[in-house]
């Protein structure tokens, strides 16, 4: 075996580095086709993460043929790399031939310890679904489930888990607006002048580049001390989330404000993986945009309760109103979905608190890999 290496920008590579993984995944209904165009907004030399990231890409071949890639980044100041992008045969000689080469380039880039698979960052993509579980729903960390063993057998080990549950929906969405109104009770019987009032608003999809600032600060202030995390300026999560808008329905996503300061969000969406499956890789006109568009707007497969996040209060305290106002609208429109997933819950997740554990469905598992350098 051999392998090819770049820490530039290169078409060439790229274009082989895009097909190979295209050609792995092509029966994984949650993976669409990728493109040059893909690698290019993290990559080029144009590209607004290059001023924060260092990388290095590796294509290995075999008679020719390209058996294994990887990507490992860091942030310039970082010991931790986040090897993503990875794909390879079912071959423990591969797996075991591309992590050396990765761990040599480790030590010259000063990497202590790597995360694996995370896609550049906390925000693009990370972790890996683990075999078993409910049906997959769009935007999961799919891999074939033989990257597992490939993972342990190069030196990897479980650092992080993470699980999403299905609602047993009438009586837990009852539950769930029992709890805020326990809450709302509280809130107001308090004394006048500690009364929290909130806001709720729907996202304004019009408006989505104020909104997305808007949210992209919440982000940052609600999750920073989650596992993983690692922040990002704007412009950067302006790149990975532009086309969300066109997934998110402004029924389902909201911002709260407290005296009209945004203070927290809930960002959610009927899962739309049946509507897009069947046209992968296929270009659509004018007229077929604007009917996916509504298909998409219509549908009510499937609620995922995505991302839930608040900032602490005026007085560095919990904000109980957001949970209250939230969890009204999610009441008010989940009834007619015909599930509703929490996905992606971490023990820290700001969500699972506000759902009773034993109305909670397990309907799949995520890990995250590590391993420290010697």
């Amino acid at each position: 075996m051999t392998v090819r290496f770049i820490t530039q920008w290169n078409d060439d590579f790229f274009e082989t580095f895009y097909k190979f993984r295209n050609e792995i995944h092509k029966d994984i209904v949650t993976s669409f086709p990728e493109t040059i165009e893909d690698y290019k907004r993290f990559f080029s030399k144009d590209s607004v993460f290059i001023q924060d990231y260092d990388w290095v890409a590796f294509l290995v071949f075999e008679e020719g043929r390209v058996v294994g890639k990887a990507i490992l980044s860091k942030k310039h100041e970082s010991s931790v790399g986040n090897l993503g992008f990875i794909d390879w045969i079912n071959r423990v000689d591969v797996a075991r031939f591309l992590m050396n080469e990765v761990e040599s380039f480790a030590h010259k880039m000063e990497i202590k310890s790597f995360k694996t698979p995370v896609d550049l960052n906390f925000f693009v993509k990370y972790r890996i679904r683990c075999e078993g579980g409910g049906e997959p729903y769009y935007g999961e960390p799919t891999y074939p489930y033989y990257y597992h063993s490939l993972f342990k057998s190069t030196g990897c080990t479980v650092i992080e888990t993470w699980d999403s549950y299905r609602l047993k929906k009438m009586s837990g969405l009852i539950d769930f607006f029992k709890k805020r109104l326990t809450l709302s009770r509280k809130k107001n019987e308090s004394p006048k002048g500690k009364r929290v009032k909130t806001h709720i608003r729907c996202v304004q999809l019009s408006n989505w580049n104020k909104e997305l600032k808007i949210i992209h600060g919440l982000f940052i202030e609600a999750y920073k001390d989650m596992p993983e995390f690692e922040s990002i300026n704007f412009e950067q999560f302006k790149v990975i989330y532009k086309d969300f808008k066109y997934l998110i329905n402004p029924l389902y996503s909201y911002i709260v404000e407290l005296q009209g300061k945004p203070v927290g969000f809930s960002i959610n969406f009927t899962d739309p993986l049946s509507i897009l499956a069947p046209l992968k890789s296929k270009k659509l006109n004018a007229v077929q945009k604007a009917l996916l568009l509504a298909k998409l707007r219509l549908n009510t497969s499937c609620l995922m309760i995505a991302h839930v996040g608040k900032i602490p209060g005026p007085d560095g305290q919990e904000i109980k109103g957001v949970q209250i106002q939230v969890s009204n609208r999610i009441s008010a429109f989940a009834w007619y979905m015909r599930k509703v997933i929490v996905t992606f819950q971490n023990e820290l997740s700001p969500a699972r608190r506000s759902f009773n554990p034993d109305l909670q469905v397990p309907y799949a598992k995520y890990v995250l890999y590590g391993k420290d350098l010697k």
